[in-house]
């Protein structure tokens, strides 16, 4: 009999949704998989569009006008009531576990700052913490020093693609590609300053930015007349990596990251990272023999790293095969979901019983005693 796994996922474009597409396209056999997209349409987010090739997959809409307790109340009953493995990655379906119990055995993947968080508040409703990184890791064994058997520090990983970035003649310019959410926190407005630093030193280089989110609209704004940029919203993965093998260099000054799903996938074709130093993932990836790790908000470190390849392009091919056969010795997807799965199926030896906390969620007016029309009544009427 199969073991079922419910994977709850926000329907929003970004690494999380990579990753956990990547663990589901690699499960073994054995295993019969659920999706609960969850959708606050409330948040102007770039949805994901993934569709996963899972045996169920379930839409769940809500927004900021809903009674936040009827919501949980409306997840709780999209779960069966029968053992088996819940994968958790955001807020909402923990503050649910926190108000109705599951039959299943829940497994946290920690991605990163925001998820550790997560772990502080709703650790208790936790069987099995899964994290991508060594900071991670020891951040959680501090957390919770007697759970120690129960916090995993495995990577995540990317299929590896047949395609690899082409090297560039001496004269031709540096092609250097942005792939995340178009939001402030992954540093898109140093993007335009990094390239008028560039441009200061004379380096003609090209741009490419995949991606849409919240701050789409002023990013594009942002740039100069004079910078040749692209800006691309390929529907698959695969078209993803198709313009990836076009480029040189990953670049990404972001502020905030676990291990980037995205840095795992450009160095796969063999672009080499120009990256924000950050702990965790980032600085256990790129070390100099990879690319280059960066101290946060310094643009001109990372103008001055493009202008180094640019003018040393044979560095820039040895770092380059460097970085694809990182990914294919530590990052293969299809050896690190094997430890996944090991895992996911010893649900019945990390099944623990669970006291809910029922920590209070929402405002004054999110009540499980209040119906929902009335709330929705109240909030337009405020609205």
């Amino acid at each position: 009999m199969s073991i079922p796994i419910t994977f709850f996922i926000d329907d929003k474009l970004g690494g999380v949704s990579s990753l956990n597409l990547n663990l589901i396209e690699h499960a073994p056999e054995g295993f019969s998989q659920t999706v609960i997209h969850l959708e606050d349409r409330s948040l102007k987010l770039s949805k994901s569009g993934i569709k996963y090739p899972v045996d169920n997959q379930i839409q769940f809409v809500f927004d900021k006008k809903s009674n936040v307790y009827c919501v949980l109340e409306k997840m709780r009953k999209l779960v069966d009531n029968k053992p088996g493995v819940m994968v958790l990655n955001y807020g909402s379906e923990m503050a649910m576990l926190d108000h109705h119990q599951v039959s299943q055995t829940t497994y946290q993947l920690v991605h990163d700052a925001y998820n550790l968080d997560l772990a502080k508040i709703y650790g208790h409703l936790v069987d099995v913490f899964i994290c991508h990184n060594s900071f991670i890791e020891s951040e959680l064994k501090k957390l919770f020093p007697s759970r120690l058997n129960d916090i995993f520090f495995l990577s995540h990983g990317v299929t590896i693609p047949d395609q690899f970035r082409k090297e560039k003649k001496a004269d031709e310019p540096l092609r250097l590609l942005f792939l995340g959410r178009l939001a402030k926190s992954k540093g898109i407005f140093d993007l335009p300053q990094i390239a008028a630093l560039l441009r200061k030193k004379n380096i003609k280089v090209k741009w490419t930015c995949i991606g849409s989110g919240p701050e789409e609209s002023d990013f594009k704004k942002s740039w100069s007349p004079d910078d040749e940029v692209s800006f691309l919203s390929p529907a698959t993965n695969k078209e993803v990596l198709e313009i990836c093998q076009q480029h040189d260099l990953f670049v990404l000054p972001t502020k905030f990251e676990g291990t980037p799903v995205s840095l795992l996938e450009t160095m796969s074709v063999g672009l080499v990272p120009v990256i924000t130093s950050l702990p965790g993932g980032i600085e256990e990836i790129v070390k100099t023999d990879i690319g280059y790790a960066i101290k946060i908000n310094d643009n001109n470190a990372f103008a001055d790293a493009i202008a180094e390849l640019h003018n040393n392009r044979l560095k820039l091919e040895q770092l380059s095969i460097n970085c694809r056969n990182k990914i294919i010795e530590d990052f293969n997807i299809t050896n690190t979901s094997k430890k996944y799965y090991e895992l996911f199926s010893q649900y019945k030896h990390y099944k623990k019983e669970k006291k809910l906390k029922k920590i209070r969620v929402g405002s004054r007016l999110d009540h499980p005693m209040i119906p929902e029309m009335v709330v929705r009544i109240i909030r337009n009427v405020v609205n």
